[in-house]
């Protein structure tokens, strides 16, 4: 068995094919994968990693189980508050808060909460 195949049996994702709207919430002991928005107001809390291929603009809690290890990615990173098991972030103020040009991701790093561009390198070596 390959190791990808291992981590998928120990990781299971929830793959959810449409925009999260306001009111809606997703809750998922594993990996959530959005190919979509996630809007203001609508909510994410996954037990993993949290990717979402469109908008972010709701509540984010990856690693909710207490998982520091998690991450969360989006083509356009702009949460009302973001989780990563205990640490909480948010969003500038909309007067100081400029959109991103690029995927971003959050995780931790040395205890902080820190929220950087996507780099292609990051994907390591695939197998």
């Amino acid at each position: 068995m390959r190791d990808w195949e291992d981590e998928a049996r120990r990781h299971p994702t929830l793959l959810i094919r449409k925009t999260l709207r306001s009111g809606q919430n997703v809750r998922y002991y594993g990996n959530v994968v959005i190919l979509g928005d996630v809007n203001p107001g609508a909510e994410i809390r996954a037990g993993g990693d949290i990717i979402v291929m469109g908008w972010l603009r709701g509540m984010a809690h990856a690693g909710a189980d207490g998982n520091d290890q998690a991450m969360v990615a989006a083509f356009r990173l702009n949460p009302t508050q973001i989780r990563i098991a205990h640490f909480i972030g948010r969003s500038p103020d909309a007067e100081d808060a400029t959109l991103p040009a690029f995927p971003e991701f959050a995780e931790v790093r040395d205890g902080q909460l820190i929220i950087e561009q996507w780099q292609h390198s990051m994907l390591g070596n695939i197998r």
